[in-house]
């Protein structure tokens, strides 16, 4: 081990230092050493600060990006497109049930209402007698002809009405009314048209005078609805509004006349969907004890198709049709104090 001192003259007891140094293996070098002198009021930290700075390092080259192979491009396009068709499902599985439930939410804050047409007729009897032995789970039966038993009734109906009663003046309704776009959901607050062409709406038609029948002839312009139930539920409320503007009529459901497909179809107008419809209209008839007249029987040839006679194009109901639809109805009227005993 080596001392340096530096500077100065050696100490007085320099020979009693060395002696006490080399009994130590201690070595005193006194040569002034070439080195700058360190203050002894310099902070040693100062020092060790600046000895223990480091260079900066030198800014390092950038490395040059791997270029995207088209495999991966390839790879990561068939990656994005199962997350994309991953996530369309995930929506259609969501958003199916959840639209259900949005329709039917707003179909029953729609139910059809006419608390503000007016009042109820003033001349109105008592409260439709519901006869004890009458099926109503079955089509009304055949019955004689009874042109007078329409005298005090009124019928509303879709475009085949129009050409049923008011173009070819067949039958002899007290009152018709008919819309091309009426349907269960706006039946009574539709402006449809009386037969002199006069607007007037069911609802107000309905508080004009009591009816002993009310006829509905409703369901073709419902047959493109994406959800059939909704058709059943909003016929039922309209039912309920009929039977509260007239409690002493008798109500008729007419189901739906069949079509020629070979003639006339498209996506929703088919007698299959014609016949589920005139299922729920029977469901409701029976329910609400209003009398079920099956004209698609009445109408239909032996293989179920509207018969050829009765239209020219399979669809719209020509003269022929509209007399024998007429005789239909006449002869399937219900007395309801036949079924009484």
């Amino acid at each position: 081990m080596i001392f340096t001192f530096d500077p100065g003259e050696p100490p007085a007891d320099l020979a009693q230092e060395e002696a006490i140094a080399a009994e130590n293996e201690i070595v005193l070098d006194w040569t002034p050493s070439e080195e700058p002198f360190t203050a002894p009021d310099q902070e040693l930290s100062d020092v060790f600060e600046e000895d223990e700075e480091e260079a900066p390092d030198a800014p390092s080259e950038p490395q040059p990006k791997k270029p995207v192979t088209p495999m991966k491009k390839i790879k990561y396009n068939k990656y994005l497109v199962r997350r994309l068709v991953a996530l369309a499902l995930l929506c259609l599985i969501v958003l199916i049930p959840l639209g259900k439930l949005i329709i039917k939410a707003i179909n029953g804050s729609r139910k059809v209402t006419t608390e503000n047409v007016g009042p109820l007729p003033s001349d109105e009897i008592a409260v439709h007698k519901v006869p004890l032995y009458y099926d109503y789970s079955r089509p009304a039966p055949e019955s004689a002809q009874n042109d007078a038993f329409f005298e005090n009734a009124i019928i509303l109906g879709d475009t085949r009405v129009v050409q049923l009663l008011p173009t070819y003046n067949i039958g002899t309704f007290h009152k018709v009314l008919y819309g091309t776009a009426v349907n269960v959901s706006n039946a009574l607050t539709y402006d449809s048209v009386d037969s002199e062409g006069v607007s007037q709406t069911f609802a107000s038609a309905l508080t004009e005078r009591s009816y002993g029948k009310v006829y509905i002839c409703l369901g073709l312009n419902e047959l493109g609805w994406s959800y059939p139930e909704v058709f059943e539920e909003d016929y039922d409320s309209l039912i309920e509004e009929i039977k509260r503007l007239q409690p002493a009529a008798s109500i008729f459901l007419l189901n739906i006349v069949p079509v020629d497909e070979s003639r006339y179809s498209n996506d929703y107008i088919k007698n299959s969907r014609i016949e589920q419809y005139n299922a729920m209209i029977l469901s409701v008839a029976q329910k609400h004890s209003a009398y079920y007249i099956d004209c698609f029987t009445g109408m239909a040839d032996a293989s179920g198709s509207l018969s050829d006679s009765f239209s020219s194009n399979g669809f719209y109901i020509n003269e022929a049709g509209g007399q024998a639809w007429w005789k239909y109805l006449a002869t399937h009227t219900v007395d309801p104090e036949v079924y009484e005993n």
